[in-house]
């Protein structure tokens, strides 16, 4: 029987906690190389038994993963959740079994808490991995493959989002930049500028896949780019992840503030792209964006080069506010390396 407590203790060895929010792909893959090799495991021959492929997916998985969360999936009976739910293609089965397990081991829940992880996007994201690996085998007691949808990402948004960060490298300075202000400002809006092609929707994608916060995707050819519909899908999102009651029909202002109250000392992101798509009349902010935020609030923003009077995004003086304009000078060097990262990525794959 594999004891998979022996498999999280390896990944903690070779793989920590990282402090960075986003890592490098080829960081991963290295790490993911060196356990699997201490396992004594072939990283391309897979066996295509239940708890074998699970190994792998954990592996991949729990790369750079806090411990805590890594407690959990070790557990036998949470892969005998997953397993039931994966067959019978009920993932929201395996949400409540978890969390009823949790209910039941305050400490590990309370591990998971102090994390301050989005719960619901690691049980997503660890069975979309487990999908990928069980597809590597072939086999057919895994068919067919579920659709392991928690809802933690805008459904109209998913297929957007794996698209764009399929390839995704570099632009660590920008990121650098997005977590140094929201770590040193209560609450804020940060904007990534730059010209079509410049990859801002991709940092957006890849903030979003890596944090699993509130997001909104102005697509103009869809129609995707009216205040309201922003308004219904935030609405609806943050309703979900704090609980709210009684927000139904609440404008952006205030919905910001009822989700502030169920921070508990936690942050808000909402990351929103391409604002220079939105269809809007009036003079008001973009998507009405407030003027003011509440602590613990943010937004991080992208849009194409404007000027003034194409901004609109007026806010009260004791709003932080940034921007990382990626047309400037100061980033040529930098972005000319991440051209050549990409490259490299590309023709690898």
């Amino acid at each position: 029987m594999i004891e998979f407590a022996a498999i999280t203790a390896v990944i903690s060895k070779y793989a920590p906690q990282a402090s960075q929010i986003i890592i490098k792909q080829a960081q991963k893959n290295e790490a993911v190389i060196k356990v699997l090799q201490e396992l004594k495991l072939n990283p391309t021959q897979i066996p295509d038994d239940v708890d074998t492929v699970y190994v792998y997916a954990l592996v991949r998985y729990g790369i750079f993963k806090p411990d805590a969360i890594l407690n959990l999936f070790r557990e036998r009976v949470i892969k005998d959740y997953f397993w039931d739910a994966y067959s019978n293609n009920t993932p929201s089965k395996f949400v409540e079994n978890t969390k009823k397990f949790l209910n039941q081991n305050s400490e590990l829940k309370t591990q998971i808490i102090n994390t301050k992880i989005n719960f619901l996007g690691e049980l997503e994201e660890f069975g979309e991995v487990f999908i990928v690996v069980a597809k590597q085998t072939r086999a057919s007691r895994y068919q067919p493959y579920p659709d392991w949808n928690l809802d933690v990402y805008p459904k109209e948004f998913k297929a957007l989002i794996f698209e764009k960060t399929r390839l995704f490298c570099g632009r660590d300075f920008v990121f650098k930049a997005i977590q140094k202000f929201f770590t040193t400002q209560p609450k804020g809006y940060f904007t990534v500028v730059g010209d079509a092609g410049m990859g801002k929707s991709a940092i957006a994608a890849k903030y979003i896949l890596a944090t699993k916060v509130p997001c909104y995707f102005n697509v103009f050819a869809e129609g995707r780019n009216k205040p309201e519909k922003f308004l219904a899908s935030i609405r609806q999102q943050l309703i979900k992840r704090y609980s709210l009651q009684n927000a139904d029909n609440t404008d952006l202002r205030t919905l910001l503030q009822k989700a502030s109250e169920e921070l508990k000392g936690q942050k808000i992101v909402i990351v929103v792209d391409a604002l220079d798509e939105v269809e809007q009349e009036g003079n008001s902010n973009l998507l009405d964006l407030p003027q003011n935020l509440p602590d613990g609030v943010y937004f991080l923003l992208t849009r194409r080069p404007y000027n003034q009077t194409t901004k609109r995004l007026n806010l009260s003086p004791d709003t932080p506010v940034n921007e990382l304009d990626l047309t400037k000078s100061d980033f040529t060097v930098l972005n000319r390396e991440d051209v050549k990262e990409y490259i490299y990525l590309f023709l690898q794959q």
